[in-house]
């Protein structure tokens, strides 16, 4: 008996999430700086990993309140709390609302505010403290591929640092201390 050949011809979805996560959209740029989006990817990479495991969390409980019951919706939450308690992210928190608000919210639309948010351009400040946002759950498809940019990006760094080591020391045993090193506190992050 021959084997069937299963055949799912659906187009995928060809978005770049490197693009996306490298380069801001014409929405966030309008708020955020060149220097402050490095800055903000650079903290999204140390972090992202443990923001999108929370952000699942949230999306699998459902609100208690009518006023944000929705089935596409997870748990409204303000920013800060979406951000997982530990010590390193204790000391990034202020960033990590921004890593979420500009990235996660304005520019991958994983997050969505079930407020209005209060944008007051004269003290060039946005308010969120009493607004509450939530996990758009059609979007939790992008969590595996976000997943991937941030272990990418970890080995790229781990990868430059060893060449530049080695390169500098021409020292093999130098280069895989390094290597040990930067793993180290890729995990330390998580405590």
């Amino acid at each position: 008996m021959r084997s069937y050949r299963v055949v799912d011809n659906t187009s995928t979805p060809g978005q770049n999430l490197f693009k996306i996560f490298a380069f801001r959209n014409d929405k966030v740029s309008q708020y955020v700086s060149r220097y402050k989006w490095f800055w903000l990817c650079f903290v999204e990479v140390l972090f992202g990993e443990e923001l999108i495991e929370s952000l699942v969390t949230t999306a699998s409980v459902k609100n208690q309140s009518d006023r944000f019951n929705h089935k596409n919706y997870g748990l409204a939450l303000p920013l800060s709390q979406h951000i997982p308690a530990g010590f390193l992210t204790n000391l990034f928190r202020k960033q990590l609302i921004e890593v979420l608000f500009y990235k996660y919210y304005m520019q991958y639309i994983l997050i969505e505010p079930l407020e209005k948010i209060d944008i007051q351009k004269d003290s060039r400040k946005i308010e969120c403290s009493s607004k509450r946002f939530a996990v758009f759950k059609q979007k939790l498809w992008h969590i595996m591929p976000f997943r991937r940019v941030y272990v990418f990006s970890w080995v790229f760094i781990n990868v430059i640092l060893d060449v530049v080591v080695y390169l500098i020391t021409s020292d093999l045993d130098m280069a895989l201390m390094t290597a040990f090193v930067v793993e180290g506190v890729r995990r330390l992050l998580r405590v």
